[in-house]
């Protein structure tokens, strides 16, 4: 059975990204080619930083919630344990 589904799906996996988007007639729009240009550029940051200030402002408030959250959890178990 698992031989059956790899026959099945090597065609698929032979065929390049860019081959199955045009065989489906996707289009790039020019806002998602500049996209694509912003987020593919070299600039030495992480791809999850590229969008801008928003970006920033949420990856920080991000981490800032996971160290409240971590905090948190030893000062239970901490209290948990303690009592």
């Amino acid at each position: 059975m698992q031989r059956n589904l790899i026959n099945k799906l090597r065609p698929l996996l032979r065929q390049s990204p860019i081959k199955m988007s045009e065989a489906g007639g996707a289009k790039i729009t020019p806002k998602m080619a500049n996209l694509q240009k912003k987020f593919q550029e070299d600039n030495d940051k992480p791809v999850f930083l590229k969008g801008g200030g928003m970006d920033n402002i949420l990856f920080i408030l991000t981490l800032v919630l996971c160290v409240v959250g971590v905090v948190g959890d030893v000062l239970l178990w901490f209290s948990y344990i303690l009592a």
